[in-house]
């Protein structure tokens, strides 16, 4: 006869098996009809991480080092050996330079190096990574590194001038430049503006106007060099219609003014003298673009004296239209020679700035780390999924 302990034994046996084929049919149930996502929150499972995708903008803490010998070039961090203290840097991951970050998230660089961009992608927050080899194509350029010597084409020096310069010297502080090759120019058009000499305390530009012998096209020749400067004389061509727009003239003591109609040229072996004789009443239109801006100035002729034309100027500024007077000298002199500098000595983050277009295009860079392949230790502080939020 069968004893009640193993009834009961047999009947626990079989709640056990029951409860364990329910589970297994609810389970697959749940799986096939609602999902693993359900599945997975029913039996206490943890979400999917997120893990930085292209669009998002994510807070990194960096290391940067030469691959070649591990030194540290750059860091966020304050202390690098025990990875304390300093700011993350702020990144907007994309591989489109000239998006701009998400509105109200503000990015310390806008020009993040492809590789490091790229060695991002997939990591969660609180992750370390070593991003490693970056080569110069995905970092800073497969240039050589610009040494004294070494020559290149710009026109950045005298804006439109065709020039080869050289480099005298080079510092962590300054490029020192000089216009070579002076004597094999033929008859060119002067440009309208040239490279500051002194560039140590700019605000504004860092290009000053050169009078308007640029009205003259190919009538401007170099007649004299020396080891510094060059002096170049100007032949003009034309006498009436000198130009197609309204033109400023600006010496160290006048202001003067070409108007496409009404302005004529006289010379002598040294002097070009320039006069004005707009119709009182007359309007003129000046457009252009300045930082982004269009600007649209009405200039309105109101008298013309032997001596000045003075004009009523308008032009809408934030909406609203602003008016003012201006006088104009109507007649200017200006010398038909001009002595330009053949030698700059220019800080080195101008340099950057100024050459780095033209240097690229000659194989060349004033980056301390072009050519070099890279490597960065990342520690991911903060990801902001932007790739997720609604435009």
């Amino acid at each position: 006869m069968t004893s009640f302990n193993s009834v009961m034994q047999t009947e626990k046996l079989a709640a056990i098996a029951l409860v364990i084929i329910i589970a297994g049919a609810l389970s697959v149930y749940l799986g096939v009809t609602y999902g693993e996502d359900i599945f997975k929150n029913l039996f206490g499972e943890e979400e999917e991480v997120e893990t930085i995708e292209v669009g998002d903008c994510v807070d990194v803490h960096y290391i940067g080092r030469y691959a070649s010998n591990n030194t540290v070039f750059d860091s966020s961090y304050m202390d690098v050996e025990n990875k304390t203290g300093g700011t993350p840097l702020q990144i907007f991951v994309t591989m489109n330079e000239t998006q701009l970050p998400p509105e109200g998230y503000e990015t310390y660089y806008s020009d993040i190096i492809e590789g490091l961009m790229d060695g991002l992608i997939g990591l969660k927050e609180g992750d370390t990574k070593t991003v490693d080899p970056i080569p110069p194509e995905k970092a800073y350029g497969n240039y050589t590194k610009l040494a004294i010597g070494d020559t290149f084409n710009t026109t950045q020096i005298a804006l439109e001038l065709n020039q080869t310069m050289e480099v005298t010297n080079l510092t962590n502080e300054s490029i020192n430049l000089k216009w070579i090759n002076v004597e094999d120019y033929d008859n060119f058009t002067m440009p309208q503006q040239i490279l500051l000499e002194d560039l140590t305390d700019v605000y504004y530009t860092l290009y000053e106007p050169l009078p308007p012998y640029y009205i003259f096209e190919n009538a401007s020749e170099i007649i004299n060099i020396t080891n510094d400067t060059v002096v170049i004389k100007t032949n003009p061509t034309k006498s009436e219609n000198l130009s197609d727009e309204i033109t400023t003239i600006i010496t160290e003591d006048e202001i003067g003014i070409i108007f496409p109609d009404a302005t004529t040229a006289v010379w002598n072996d040294t002097t070009i003298t320039i006069t004005g004789s707009p119709e009182v009443g007359k309007n003129y239109f000046l457009d252009f673009s300045s930082e982004g801006f269009d600007v649209n100035i009405t200039i309105i002729i109101e008298n013309v004296t032997d001596d000045h034309i003075n004009t009523s100027i308008s032009y809408l500024y934030e909406g609203e239209v602003q008016e003012g007077y201006q006088l104009f000298n109507r007649t200017i002199a200006l010398n038909r020679t001009i002595s330009i500098s053949r030698v700059y000595d220019v800080p080195l983050m101008y340099g950057e700035y100024i050459f780095e277009e033209d240097l690229n295009k000659e194989g060349y860079s004033l980056n301390a780390l072009s050519g070099e392949t890279l490597l960065f230790d990342v520690e991911i502080v903060k990801i902001y999924k932007t790739s997720q939020t609604e435009s």
